[in-house]
């Protein structure tokens, strides 16, 4: 069987290449041709078939045309979509360009999975319109937490089943998993943490990137004048909300070295060796959670509000527009204590994460025997 695989690779974000890595890695034995924001790189990377994502603007489309596309999508068999948090209108153009690749698989009349997808947050009419649509043209979806199923459930007015909502099928054919990146297995051995090593990741978010770069550097300039801290900055997308713009001012004044993991797992092994991770970027607090960081996330988004309910970690947590250079001291005291006293880590549910994550590759194996038997 051919299988396509649309989402957001190619990018240069390290989060999607890791979920793009997690699905193929399940995949071995099929056909698979990825659509990406840069094909040859994809191919590189991954070593699969790889042609560009079906072009939006005018530039992509002088650039790519559709023809290589259009001729890939006829030749696939069934098509995944996802992961990431794909649909959600802080950046509206976000909306129109993954509802155009799911226009043309539904064109081309091809079976369609979304897999694990973050839906929203949706505050626009339009944003709504496009979200729902693209969902009602899916034979099957599995979202990544319960706000994504909320917010889906609202807008393609569903009923839901009897069933409990983490393990609920319904007439839509939906399903609440985990993140693909967790079918990524904690590491056997844990590196020695070095002690007042900080591994941080930081983001540019909408208003707040002037207080996230006057925040960070008074914070981590008192961590190293009073613990003779060191930090690596961690660059999780290099290209459109590249953090080289919040990262580069805080690491010229306070110092570090900065670090673009090539591969998921390269980051997984960095990590271990920090004391704590602090950050903001959602697979970078996946990678603190599959290593057992001891980690303060700080919150811009509801995905990762509902990352964080499903540990026991949520009491560290700071939403974005409460950043203070008081909270972060708090949390990071209260956090030191805790993981030395209580080990809250055997409370993070991680199995349980890793346990729905399996739930996509599951669902999706039950999905394609349909088609091997027709």
């Amino acid at each position: 069987m051919e299988i396509g695989v649309i989402g957001n690779y190619g990018a240069t974000n390290i989060g999607d290449d890791a979920i793009l890595a997690a699905i193929l890695k399940n995949l071995s034995g099929h056909k698979i041709t990825v659509f990406s924001s840069d094909p040859q790189g994809t191919n590189r990377q991954f070593g699969v078939k790889s042609v560009p994502l079906f072009p939006l603007g005018i530039r992509s489309c002088f650039k790519y045309g559709f023809h290589n596309s259009i001729k890939a999508l006829k030749d696939v068999d069934v098509v995944i979509f996802g992961g990431g948090g794909l649909f959600q209108d802080n950046y509206l153009y976000a909306c129109f360009l993954w509802a155009w690749q799911i226009f043309w698989v539904r064109f081309l009349n091809k079976p369609l999975f979304i897999y694990g997808t973050g839906v929203g947050p949706l505050k626009s009419w339009l944003g709504k319109r496009l979200t729902k649509w693209a969902y009602s043209q899916a034979d099957f979806i599995t979202v990544r937490d319960h706000f994504s199923y909320d917010l889906l459930k609202k807008i393609l007015s569903f009923r839901v089943s009897p069933a409990k909502r983490d393990e609920s099928r319904n007439e839509q054919n939906i399903c609440t998993t985990a993140d693909p990146a967790f079918v990524y297995r904690t590491p056997e051995i844990i590196k020695d943490r070095t002690k007042n090593l900080f591994i941080i990741s930081l983001r540019p978010w909408l208003q707040y990137n002037s207080k996230i770069i006057s925040v960070f550097t008074s914070f981590l300039e008192k961590l190293k004048a009073e613990k003779n801290a060191d930090f690596i900055f961690t660059c999780m997308q290099q290209i459109k909300e590249h953090d080289h713009r919040i990262i580069d001012p805080v690491l010229k004044k306070v110092g570090g070295e900065l670090y673009i993991p090539k591969h998921f797992s390269d980051l997984l092994q960095v990590m271990q060796a920090a004391e704590f991770a602090i950050g903001m970027r959602y697979h970078f607090l996946i990678a603190a959670l599959l290593t057992k960081t001891p980690v303060i996330p700080i919150s811009y988004s509801p995905k990762v509000d509902e990352l964080f309910k499903k540990t026991s970690l949520e009491p560290y947590l700071i939403p974005v527009r409460e950043l203070s250079v008081e909270n972060l001291e708090q949390h990071l005291k209260r956090l030191s204590v805790d993981y030395n006293n209580v080990k809250i880590f055997e409370k993070t549910r991680l199995r349980q994460l890793q346990e729905a994550a399996q739930k996509n590759v599951d669902l999706f194996d039950e999905f394609i025997k349909s088609f091997d038997q027709n």
